[in-house]
């Protein structure tokens, strides 16, 4: 992998973080925690925030990359194990947003009848971006930044009218337990402070960059937070059929009817800073996977993207139960990888940084 800038770390943060939790998950989580769903969500983004918390001042303190700190801790074939199991968590993590995504490019964006062919062009994509490195993911973020801070805002101003917080209220109206369940049973949406991980060594830790990721980590999950309180502000008891939140909230407002749906300019310009973000845990997987073999990009990119292809094509009528199966009966396995592993990892490091 190549090198980032903490200023690009940041804005993915804030820009393409979000977005893979404005489709599917709203529901998801609206199903389980019921008008509670943000105390849920709060939790998960602690949870991940001291992941991103760790990682940084890892960062700070080593500034070598995750496979040479497990290398001097572990040995190189421990360093490997890791980095193979990693690879299969990244492939995982990214099949589920991968379905959600062509749900709502075919549902959504279509108006005449779609094929998967529609949706076919993303794997071209995903390949050429495996086959770069962590320049590529840092290029993106400078585009996706000012898009989705054109297009995000709108979205919500756009759905405000229509929108009653008291739906909200009470706030003790779900059982602690069930917005427990709705936390863990979300966790393959926490993905990214494991990309934390994995991009050590890649940018140069700067004065305050622990800082300015934490508070661009904060922007994100203060999006996030935002969203969730508007959709289900719009939808209330009804929020958990809304699939594909992000195309549902604004649908009802008035102040452009000749021009029909104008929200749709924004979707369009969010859709594509979610087709970029769904790049990333496919290129973390085929680096993963390099470093595990030790090879080239070219032949663990096209076997990763052709794999999701048939698998895309295998489940094309099966999301509930995909969505089931990573939810409600591999929700332990995601919660491990996304915030127990990274803060092991991490204080593993610094644990052996500061012995004699």
């Amino acid at each position: 992998m190549e090198k980032l800038k903490v200023r690009q770390i940041c804005f993915y943060f804030m820009a393409m973080m979000p977005v893979a939790k404005l489709l599917v998950y709203p529901a998801a989580l609206a199903f389980r925690a019921k008008n509670c769903l943000l105390f849920s969500s709060l939790l998960n983004s602690l949870l991940e925030g001291a992941v991103v918390a760790l990682v940084m001042l890892l960062a700070k303190k080593t500034g070598k990359p995750l496979f040479v700190l497990l290398e001097q801790r572990a040995g190189k074939l421990w360093a490997k194990i890791a980095y193979g199991a990693f690879a299969l968590y990244f492939f995982a993590s990214a099949l589920l947003p991968l379905l959600e995504q062509k749900n709502f490019v075919l549902q959504v964006l279509y108006e005449n009848a779609s094929t998967l062919l529609s949706f076919a062009p993303f794997f071209l994509l995903s390949f050429y971006a495996c086959t770069k490195g962590a320049s590529s993911m840092g290029r993106i973020a400078d585009v996706a930044l000012p898009v989705f801070a054109l297009s995000f805002p709108v979205l919500i101003l756009l759905a405000l009218p229509h929108a009653d917080f008291a739906a909200l209220l009470p706030l003790s109206a779900v059982p602690a337990r069930e917005i427990a369940k709705g936390s863990l049973f979300s966790a393959n949406w926490y993905t990214d402070g494991a990309f934390l991980l994995f991009w050590l060594g890649h940018f140069e830790y700067e004065k305050g960059a622990a800082g300015k990721v934490l508070g661009a980590y904060a922007a994100g999950t203060f999006a996030v937070l935002l969203f969730l309180a508007v959709f289900y502000a719009v939808f209330a008891d009804i929020a958990l059929r809304q699939q594909n939140a992000v195309a549902q909230i604004a649908k009802y407002t008035t102040s452009f009817t000749s021009l029909g749906r104008v929200d749709y300019l924004f979707l369009f310009a969010l859709a594509l800073v979610m087709i970029f973000r769904m790049c990333i845990p496919v290129q973390m997987c085929v680096h993963c996977l390099r470093r595990t073999v030790g090879c080239k990009p070219l032949l663990p990119s096209a076997a990763v993207n052709l794999l999701l292809l048939a698998l895309t094509v295998f489940f094309n009528y099966s999301f509930l139960e995909v969505q089931t199966l990573f939810t409600q009966k591999l929700w332990s396995v995601f919660a491990l990888f996304a915030y127990l592993l990274p803060a092991a990892a991490a204080l593993l490091a610094l644990r052996r940084r500061r012995s004699p």
